[in-house]
């Protein structure tokens, strides 16, 4: 059952969501010039106070959200058998973030549509987020077994989420189950592109 607070974050996760969907719809449909925090706040049927209570500007609001979170990922990955290898661990681990995907990967095709459209509005929101997560990550990996350096730890975080990417973005473009994609990709990078 869920907790008072959990139920809060959930709301709050709902209707930050919905809020991102009314903008994305807005802007395919009438254009980027269309959607702005007025217009996005009488879609989403809220005030603009309330649209800057969850984001601080429309570019944020039209820009992907992060598909899971530095802890979220961390967590996984230390719930692991601590004499898992490396790579083992982190496909596991994106294996069970792409599964928690599967249900929302309709909803995520608008998101890709206004990406292809306006590929600036994803590079200036992930910018920072990417760094925070993969610096996270690198010191979360490098004392994995098997992990021999830093270099080694970055290239196995890449690598993971370079093919988890991969696959998402071929499934949106209708190239199949983001499983399946997600394991064509790791069996190429085990068996060295």
């Amino acid at each position: 059952m869920e907790s008072p607070q959990e139920r809060r974050e959930r709301r709050r996760a709902e209707k930050r969501q919905a809020i991102r969907v009314a903008a994305v719809r807005l802007a395919l449909d009438q254009g980027l010039e269309a959607a702005t925090v007025e217009a996005i706040s009488a879609a989403a049927d809220i005030s603009p106070r309330t649209f800057f209570n969850y984001f601080a500007s429309k570019e944020e609001a039209l820009a992907p959200g992060p598909m899971w979170t530095p802890e979220e990922f961390i967590g996984l990955l230390r719930e692991r058998p601590a004499d898992e290898p490396a790579f083992e661990s982190l496909k596991v681990v994106a294996r069970t973030l792409a599964a928690r995907l599967r249900p929302i990967m309709a909803d995520m095709k608008p998101f890709a549509e206004l990406r292809r459209r306006h590929p600036e509005l994803a590079a200036k929101a992930r910018a920072v987020d990417e760094t925070k997560l993969m610096e996270s990550l690198f010191g979360a990996v490098s004392g994995r077994p098997g992990v021999t350096s830093a270099v080694h730890a970055r290239l196995l975080v890449i690598a993971t989420f370079g093919a988890a990417i991969s696959a998402v973005q071929e499934s949106l473009a209708g190239g199949g189950a983001v499983e399946d994609l997600l394991e064509e990709a790791y069996t190429l990078l085990e068996n060295g592109l």
